[in-house]
C-alpha cells in the first residue's frame, strides 16, 4: 500500500513537471518572433526561459544525486553481504581515483598560454590546472580502458 502512494506520488510529479515544461515552452513560442534581437528576447520572454532551466537543472540534479545515491546503497549493500565479490569495484575505484588525483597533482600545468593573454582572456592558474588536468584524465581514461579491453582480448585468447 505505501508502495501505491509513492507511485502515485512520483506519476503526479512527473506529470506536473511535464506540464510546466508545456506551459513555458508554449509561453516562450509565443511571446517570440524571428525578428527580434537578444535584448528584446530577454526583456520579453527571458524569465521564462531562467524558470525552465531551473526546472531542468533540478530535474537533472534529483536524478543525479537518485542514481548515485541507489548506486551506493547496491554496493555498500553487497560489499557487508559479500566482501570479496566487491573487490574488483574498490580496486577499479581506487585506480580510477588514482588516475584523477595523478592527473590534476601532478600532470598539469598551471602556466597560462601567451595567446589567452594576447587575445584578453582572463585565466587564471586554477583554471589552467582545472582545464588541463580535466583533459589529462579523460586521455588517462580513455588510453586504460582502450588497454583493458586490449588485455581482455589477448588473455582470452590464450585460456
Amino acid at each position: 500500500m505505501e508502495e501505491n502512494k509513492i507511485n502515485s506520488a512520483l506519476t503526479g510529479l512527473r506529470l506536473v513537471i511535464i506540464a510546466l515544461g508545456v506551459l513555458l515552452v508554449a509561453i516562450i513560442i509565443g511571446k517570440s518572433n524571428g525578428d527580434e534581437s537578444f535584448v528584446e528576447g530577454e526583456a520579453s520572454y527571458g524569465v521564462y526561459l531562467d524558470w525552465m532551466f531551473y526546472i531542468i537543472y533540478t530535474v537533472g540534479i534529483a536524478c543525479s544525486v537518485a542514481a548515485v545515491g541507489f548506486g551506493i546503497y547496491a554496493f555498500v549493500m553487497k560489499l557487508v553481504n559479500d566482501f570479496k565479490s566487491q573487490l574488483g569495484t574498490l580496486a577499479g575505484g581506487s585506480v580510477f581515483a588514482m588516475i584523477g588525483l595523478a592527473s590534476y597533482f601532478i600532470l598539469a600545468d598551471g602556466t597560462v598560454l601567451n595567446a589567452y593573454e594576447a587575445s584578453g582572456i582572463t585565466v587564471t592558474e586554477s583554471e589552467s590546472i582545472f582545464a588541463g588536468g580535466s583533459m589529462i584524465y579523460v586521455y588517462l581514461l580513455f588510453v586504460v580502458a582502450a588497454a583493458s579491453i586490449i588485455w581482455a582480448e589477448v588473455s582470452s585468447t590464450f585460456k
